[in-house]
């Protein structure tokens, strides 16, 4: 298929609707308040992505991620904001918290409902919300659980830490207009990452990396991997085993672990290298006596990451690696809105390239089924 006709095919599938975000009113939440985050998956990932890259200290200490059903250390407090997440409202490892919660003394005296974020229909999760009188922020019916970034899920936490939801969500919607449009850089860079994973994908380059050069980023990479492996790795319709691999890394601290085997490795693995363009933050080095590097002084860390994230693309690409690098602006809530918009626009437009459906997950459903059995729930 040409690129209009992708276009097309995705345009017109049924849980395509996060490319038109919709805006949905954010319930007041006290910034002195823990976030407590119950879900999983799609549940949680762009949530914590965006916590991780655009929270202060005061957010990142006040986020309270709860996704696997083993037991933790958690003290509720009555001033505690609890959310729960489950696009389907069946979610195992949610049902273990709200549980779990409801069982500790704090329930009965917190001070606000629990908010539940789910699609509004007659769902458990939306049941029991409504019959306990709860707030229900929707995740819309056409919107799968993964590509949910651009729903409650995304623009809850930013409300809570005092951001711009609305710069978040103009961010997504400037991405698919412009490959609408099939003009300007976001048309051109979604389309040439397509072409350069099918393309990659047909001589066997069925691995990627995606390295950002920023730490606030390190968990970006935990939601494009979901993203990239829940929706590409499939069977398609003749029978064929199809996939492509995310590798999640951060730089530099993986150029030291992982490169070795990107450069001197199989040669069925590309790098995708994202440096941010963030303001030097002026700072003073004091170069110890014996330090190897005494030209140290003159440099700011910035320019040494810089250098990093140059070297290894240097490095891999003179070791015939395929490298593709995204060089954006600094970290805020519009470029997340662009690079995660762009990044589910090439995910689902490589998987019709690839010929496999890239908005179901039939191998994890069977996965679920058979953990019900073995826990007598099914």
């Amino acid at each position: 298929m040409n690129r209009n006709q992708l276009l097309k095919v995705l345009e017109a599938h049924p849980t395509t609707g996060w490319c038109a975000p919709i805006t949905v009113p954010m319930p007041p939440i006290p910034a002195a308040s823990r976030l407590l985050w119950c879900g999983i998956g799609g549940s949680l990932l762009p949530s914590e992505t965006l916590v991780r890259a655009l929270g202060c200290e005061r957010s990142q200490k006040a986020w309270m991620p709860l996704a696997s059903p083993e037991p933790m250390a958690v003290e509720l407090r009555q001033n505690d904001q609890v959310v729960f997440v489950s696009k389907s409202g069946n979610t195992l490892e949610l049902w273990t918290w709200i549980s779990r919660l409801r069982a500790m003394p704090a329930w009965s005296h917190l001070e606000r409902p629990p908010i539940v974020i789910t699609q509004d229909d007659q769902n458990p999760l939306a049941k029991w919300a409504r019959s306990e009188d709860y707030p229900i922020l929707p995740i819309p019916v056409n919107v799968g659980g993964r590509y949910s970034a651009f729903t409650p899920v995304g623009t809850l936490p930013i409300s809570w830490m005092g951001g711009d939801p609305h710069a978040f969500l103009d961010g997504g919607r400037r991405v698919v207009e412009s490959v609408k449009n099939g003009t300007g850089v976001w048309n051109d860079r979604v389309w040439n990452m397509v072409d350069t994973l099918h393309q990659g994908y047909l001589k066997g380059i069925t691995e990627w990396v995606l390295i950002p050069y920023c730490l606030k980023l390190e968990t970006l990479t935990a939601w494009w991997v979901q993203l990239v492996a829940e929706s590409l790795g499939k069977v398609a319709q003749d029978g064929t085993r199809r996939g492509i691999t995310p590798i999640r890394s951060v730089g530099p601290i993986d150029q030291h672990s992982q490169l070795q085997r990107w450069m001197a490795g199989p040669r069925n693995l590309g790098v995708i290298v994202l440096t941010i363009d963030e303001p030097t933050v002026p700072e003073t080095l004091q170069v110890p006596a014996g330090c190897p590097y005494p030209k140290l002084a003159e440099l700011q860390g910035a320019q040494i990451v810089q250098a990093q994230a140059e070297g290894t693309m240097e490095a891999l690409q003179g070791a015939g690696v395929p490298v593709e690098h995204w060089q954006l602006p600094a970290v805020s809530e519009s470029m997340l809105g662009e690079f995660m918009m762009a990044w589910q626009l090439i995910v689902g437009l490589t998987g019709f390239a690839l010929e496999v459906d890239p908005f179901d997950q039939p191998a994890v459903e069977d996965g679920k089924k058979r953990t019900f059995k073995k826990l007598g729930l099914s």
